[in-house]
C-alpha cells in the first residue's frame, strides 16, 4: 500500500511526489509489484486438462449411445482406440517437455494398443500383431539409433531408452511362441534388428557405455 502519483505514474511512500514535487492524495491504492499473468506451464496445463475432458466426454457418450442401441455390437471400440491413442498423442508428445526417447516409446506402445484395440473390433484377424506391431518397434528403434549416430554425445542420454527399445524388439517373437501371432519373419526380422542394435551398442560406444550396457544386460 502507497501512495500514488497519477501524473508520473509511480507509486512512493512520501506524501510528495519524488518527481514532480506534487501532494499527493492521502488514499493509498494498492501496488501490484507482480502483476498476474497466465504462463506458458498454465496454459499447457489447461490445454492439457481440456484434451483430457474431452476424451473423456467422446469415450463415455460413445460407450452410452453404444449400451442404449447396440448393446451386441461394441463398436465403441472404434472410437476408443483412437481417442486414447489423440489424447496420448496430444498431452504426452506434442504439449509435455517429456524426453524425445520417452516420446518416442510411448508412441509405440499406444499405437500397438490403438491398433490392437482396431484389430479386435473388426474381427481379430491379428493383422497388427503379425505385421505392424514389429513394424513399428522396427520403426522407432531404427529412429532412436538415428538420433544417437547424429549425435554421439546423446549415447549416456538414449541408454536407457535404447535398451527398452531392444528389448520391445524381441516382444513380436515371445507372441510368436505364445500362439499369439502365426506369421514368423516379421517377428522374427524385428528380432534380428534388434539383437544387431544391441551388438551396434556394445562394439561402437565408448567403453563407459559398454560397461552401462554391459550392468543393464547383466553380461
Amino acid at each position: 500500500m502507497q501512495h500514488y502519483c497519477s501524473n508520473c505514474n509511480i507509486y512512493t511512500k512520501q506524501p510528495y511526489c519524488p518527481l514532480c514535487k506534487h501532494k499527493l492524495s492521502e488514499k493509498l491504492e494498492d501496488n501490484v509489484y507482480y502483476p498476474v499473468y497466465e504462463t506458458k506451464v498454465q496454459r499447457r496445463r489447461f490445454a492439457q486438462r481440456l484434451v483430457l475432458f474431452i476424451a473423456t466426454f467422446v469415450i463415455s457418450t460413445s460407450l452410452l449411445i453404444n449400451i442404449l442401441t447396440e448393446p451386441n455390437h461394441l463398436w465403441f471400440l472404434y472410437v476408443l482406440g483412437p481417442v486414447l491413442y489423440a489424447l496420448l498423442l496430444i498431452n504426452h508428445t506434442i504439449l509435455s517437455r517429456a524426453h524425445t526417447g520417452s516420446k518416442v516409446i510411448f508412441q509405440v506402445i499406444a499405437l500397438s494398443i490403438m491398433l490392437f484395440i482396431l484389430d479386435a473390433a473388426s474381427g481379430s484377424s491379428k493383422w497388427s500383431i503379425h505385421y505392424v506391431i514389429p513394424f513399428l518397434v522396427t520403426l522407432a528403434t531404427l529412429f532412436v539409433t538415428i538420433i544417437v549416430l547424429r549425435k554421439p554425445m546423446k549415447w549416456r542420454e538414449y541408454i536407457g531408452y535404447m535398451t527398452t527399445m531392444v528389448i520391445l524388439g524381441f516382444l513380436p517373437v515371445i507372441l510368436f511362441f505364445s500362439s499369439w501371432s502365426t506369421v514368423l519373419w516379421p517377428s522374427a526380422a524385428t528380432a534380428l534388428y534388434a539383437l544387431l542394435t544391441l551388438i551396434g551398442m556394445i562394439l561402437f560406444s565408448e567403453n563407459t557405455m559398454k560397461n552401462e550396457i554391459v550392468r543393464r544386460f547383466h553380461f
